[in-house]
C-alpha cells in the first residue's frame, strides 16, 4: 500500500473523524496478517464481530485469540483501546451531568458493564449535593444472580460518607427486565437505605439497553413516580 494512503497518513491530514473504525482499528494493529495488509486484516476482524464495536467490545482474550493470526500484542492492543473508549464515556457523562439526573446517564456511566459474563452490583456514591463521588462494584454472581446484600452495598456508603446512593446491575441475556429477586433487592435497600438516611435514588438495570426501576416499578414506591 503506497504510503500516502496509509490509515496513520489519512488521519495526520484529515483527522481522526475522516477514517472509518476499521481504519482506525488498523492503526492499532500497525501490521497485517496472514499475507494480507492491514486494512484487509482490520476489515475481516471487525466484521467477525458483525461491524459492532459493541460486540467487540465484549469479546474476551480468548475470543480475539481464536481468530487466526491475531497475536498477542495487537489482542492486548485492541482490549486496551476498548477500555479507555468505555471509560471515556463514563467519565464525559460524569462531567456532563455530576448528579447523574437520568436513567440514560446511569446507563451511559455503566455502560462497560455490558460486556460482563456475569451479573455485577455497582454501587454509585453520591455527596450532599447530590454529585457522583464514585464508585465500586460490590458483589459479582453467577450468570443469573448477583447476590448481592444490603450490608455490602451501605458499608462502603457509609465509609465514603454518602448520602445517597444508584444502583446499578447488569443483565448478561441483554434483557432489561428486572427479575422478582431484583424488585425484592431494590425494596430491601431502599428500606434499609431509609433507617440509615442514606437515600436510594434509583436501580438502574444495564442490558443492551436499560430499565430503570424508579420510572417503571411502581410497586417500589418511590415518593415521586
Amino acid at each position: 500500500m503506497p504510503i500516502e494512503y496509509g490509515p496513520r497518513e489519512k488521519l495526520l491530514k484529515e483527522g481522526s473523524e475522516a477514517l472509518e473504525t476499521s481504519e482506525l482499528i488498523a492503526i492499532l494493529l500497525r501490521t497485517g496478517t496472514n499475507g494480507k495488509d492491514v486494512l484487509e486484516t482490520s476489515k475481516e476482524l471487525f466484521n467477525k464481530f458483525g461491524g459492532s464495536l459493541y460486540k467487540m467490545s465484549r469479546a474476551t482474550f480468548d475470543d480475539f485469540k481464536s481468530i487466526k493470526g491475531l497475536g498477542d500484542v495487537k489482542i492486548v492492543t485492541l482490549m486496551a483501546a476498548l477500555e479507555l473508549a468505555k471509560r471515556l464515556v463514563k467519565e464525559e457523562t460524569v462531567i456532563l451531568d455530576p448528579k447523574l439526573t437520568s436513567p440514560e446517564n446511569v446507563f451511559q456511566y455503566c455502560i462497560d458493564m455490558q460486556s460482563y459474563p456475569q451479573e455485577i452490583v455497582r454501587v454509585i456514591f453520591l455527596d450532599t449535593k447530590l454529585k457522583v463521588i464514585g464508585s465500586k462494584d460490590v458483589s459479582k454472581g453467577t450468570i443469573n444472580s448477583s447476590m448481592a446484600h444490603p450490608r455490602d452495598i451501605f458499608r462502603e456508603a457509609i465509609l465514603r460518607s454518602s448520602t445517597g446512593i444508584i444502583l446499578a446491575h447488569n443483565h448478561p441475556s441483554g434483557d432489561p427486565t428486572p427479575s422478582k429477586d431484583d424488585i425484592e433487592l431494590t425494596k430491601k435497600i431502599k428500606k434499609a437505605g431509609e433507617l440509615l438516611g442514606i437515600n436510594l435514588h434509583d436501580h438502574v438495570i444495564i442490558g443492551q439497553t436499560f430499565y430503570s426501576l424508579r420510572q417503571k416499578c411502581k410497586e417500589i414506591g418511590w415518593d415521586d413516580v
